[in-house]
């Protein structure tokens, strides 16, 4: 039997409070409260929450504060509040205190609700396997450190070899990190180790391989966005040339740790080709290791399946977040292999069939499509749009209310097109030119929705928290 999420509901209202244990039940294992108090003791006695769901407004405790208390008994628990306040000032003191994934304006409908708390559930499971993957991960490096020979001539130089190697990763690789759907770093080294072992390369081979792959994010230090997501292979020449400026500084930043040379070696030739197409020396055949090939075969299917595209930087730096769900992930992994078919010139003949081998046998579980959705969030855009709300002039407002785009066809025929308005200008009767979500992927209202009143009034209620766009799309007639 499928082992159910665990749900807590803390409410003052008890007739709230049954009509939600009624409708969770079915899809989690669910305890309810109707106090702070009450709650935590639930906690004490054993029950393992994964996501809070509280009411802030409570006689005596209030949800804020049972909440920041819940943390020292289940500190991993996604937390959900709601609450009656609709401005950020007040939003925000109780956000930070509950330390809270997200928050719902009550009264909130049946459909907010579950959604929210099937998001809450996404976020607790992505982040446990997060953190399963980094102890994964942890554990390689301890190997490491104890059984890699030519590191352990001195004790204190591999603690500080690897605490630099560990450094480098968190540091100069974080910003490349934010446009991927997936740890790119610890994807390329896990997935590499394992490739390597399924050859069964030497065990100072695979270390290698594995300190290389947690160093190659860092050539893209520096980087404009668009060689981060794109590969040298899909530049012009001229592009490639800038390109190998910035890939160069990088491998000379690694080098200035002499013990890191043979790593900074094994990167510089993860774009090289099997058939001396490759980048930046046009090396062929046996002039490109082992170790480069593999970290490159690896890192050309992570790009393919969990890189941002270039087409969502808009959205990535106006909305604020990219979404990947599980069936466009599958697309994509399809897409890689036929991809890695066409290029199969570049790698090594035996490497790359077994790569092809591993992949379709499913025997190195990374390279298996991830089955919920990915998200990538633009935390910056996210802060200022509840901070800083941008004011425009009335110039703006006016020159920016209406921006009629080409015509286009409606599902039942009707011929149409597209105009931008500001959410304040929305009336009943409007059709909408898109689906809406706000900034935490909550559904708001799907496309050719017809408006009726309540539906702008919640519309417009997310607009005034920055849920959503101060301006959408909607369909007007030719």
């Amino acid at each position: 039997m499928e082992n159910k999420g665990k749900l807590l509901i803390v409410d003052d209202e008890t007739a709230f409070l049954k009509i939600l244990s009624i409708m969770f039940s079915k899809f989690y294992d669910v305890r309810t409260a109707e106090s702070g108090e009450e709650a935590l003791k639930i906690l004490k006695d054993g029950f393992k929450a994964e996501v809070i769901l509280s009411d802030q407004r409570m006689p005596g405790m209030s949800g804020a504060e049972f909440l920041e208390k819940s943390m020292s008994i289940v500190p991993d628990a996604t937390r959900v509040i709601l609450t009656g306040y609709t401005t950020p000032k007040d939003i925000i003191p109780a956000i930070n205190q509950a330390h809270a994934y997200m928050y719902l304006i009550k009264p909130a409908d049946e459909l907010a609700l579950v959604q929210s708390i099937k998001i809450a559930f996404d976020n607790y499971n992505k982040n446990k396997k997060v953190k399963k993957q980094a102890a994964e991960l942890k554990k390689t490096v301890e190997q490491l450190k104890e059984k890699n020979e030519e590191l352990q001539r001195s004790i204190s130089e591999n603690t500080e070899l690897l605490n630099q190697t560990i450094q480098a990763i968190s540091g100069i690789a974080s910003y490349a990190e934010r446009f991927y759907f997936t740890n790119h770093t610890k994807f390329v080294a896990i997935t590499s180790k394992l490739f390597a072992e399924e050859l069964g390369l030497s065990k100072d081979r695979i270390n290698n391989i594995v300190l290389a792959s947690l160093l190659h994010s860092s050539v893209l230090n520096g980087m404009p966005i668009n060689y981060i997501l794109t590969d040298p292979h899909d530049l012009t020449d001229d592009k490639k040339m800038e390109y190998l400026k910035y890939f160069r500084t990088s491998l000379d930043t690694i080098l200035k740790v002499k013990k890191l040379k043979k790593y900074a070696d094994i990167i510089a030739n993860i774009w090289e080709h099997h058939d001396g197409s490759g980048f930046p020396a046009m090396l062929s055949g046996t002039s490109i290791s082992y170790e480069s090939q593999i970290i490159a075969l690896v890192n050309f299917y992570h790009n393919n399946v969990y890189r941002m595209q270039l087409h969502e930087v808009p959205h990535f730096f106006e909305i604020g977040y990219v979404l990947q769900g599980p069936d466009r992930t599958k697309k994509r992994h399809e897409e890689a292999i036929k991809s890695l078919y066409r290029h199969a010139t570049w790698f090594d003949y035996d490497l790359f069939h077994h790569f092809q081998d591993i992949i379709r046998k499913k025997t190195i579980p990374t390279l298996v499509p991830e089955q919920g959705e990915l998200r990538i969030v633009n935390i910056d855009v996210y802060v200022a749009g509840l901070i800083q709300p941008k004011v425009k002039s009335s110039e703006e407002t006016n020159e920016e209310a209406e921006e009629p785009i080409e015509a286009i066809e409606t599902s039942q025929g009707q011929k149409m097109r597209e105009m931008n308005v500001f959410v304040s200008q929305l009336e009943p009767g409007m059709m909408m030119g898109q689906t809406l979500f706000t900034k935490n992927g909550m559904l708001v209202v799907k496309n050719e929705t017809i408006l009726d009143e309540a539906t702008i009034k919640n519309i417009k209620q997310l607009e005034s928290t920055e849920m959503i766009p101060s301006k959408v799309t909607i369909l007007v007639p030719l």
